[in-house]
């Protein structure tokens, strides 16, 4: 039977105020997205510098110099300073929500779908951000089938884990959209992990990925 009929709220907050990201620590949600304006200056910045990112940057930063840090490794182009600004901005929301002074960050620069399957992460949180291209997919868990019948099954897909649901049911964030994504390592709400993936890429199609988790 549909997983609807366990959830006695909707599992996912979404908002034009960054306030709803709080949403995350309610035991009812597992998806918190703050619907927030298209930077152009950034956009405009990362389709410049996307060559240049190689592989991208991936590390541990400290909120103390991640500005610096950030500022040093990234390319110069135009609208470079806004974009720091704002993965500093981000970094600082996370860090306050969860009380603790760094981030493990991961700026990717893709051409192809990094996680193509229905997943869920094993951390306690996730922040997820797209400055170029397509965003993040995601199912809420209350239009999820454990146990499909007969007559339904066949018209199903199913997650990596083998949980099936409808392609209709699908949600995707906007670019420049901050989703919170819960994790199975999140202590009492392991059943409320976000089930998401990456989002198929068109060819010559780009996407810049920035995900940071609180450490």
């Amino acid at each position: 039977m549909p997983l609807a009929e366990t959830q006695t709220s909707s599992s996912w907050s979404t908002s034009d105020s960054p306030l709803v990201l709080s949403d995350i620590f309610s035991h009812n949600t597992s998806v918190a997205i703050w619907n927030r304006d298209h930077n152009a200056v950034i956009s405009r910045y990362f389709e410049l510098a996307f060559k240049s990112l190689g592989l991208g940057l991936r590390g541990v930063f400290s909120m103390n110099s991640l500005k610096k840090d950030i500022s040093h490794m990234l390319p110069e182009y135009d609208g470079k300073q806004e974009a720091v600004d704002d993965i500093y901005l981000l970094s600082d929301m996370l860090t306050c929500l969860f009380d603790c002074d760094s981030v493990g960050l991961r700026l990717a620069p893709l051409t192809s779908a990094m996680c193509p399957s229905f997943h869920v992460d094993n951390i306690p949180v996730r922040l997820v951000n797209t400055y170029i291209g397509s965003g993040t997919e995601w199912l809420p868990l209350e239009a999820l089938y454990e146990n499909p019948s007969e007559d339904t099954a066949g018209q199903l897909s199913k997650t990596r884990s083998g949980i099936s649901y409808d392609k209709s049911h699908i949600q995707q964030m906007k670019h420049f959209d901050v989703g919170l994504l819960k994790g199975k390592a999140w202590q009492q709400h392991e059943q409320m992990a976000a089930i998401h993936r990456s989002c198929q890429l068109q060819e010559n199609e780009k996407r810049v990925l920035l995900t940071l988790d609180p450490m």
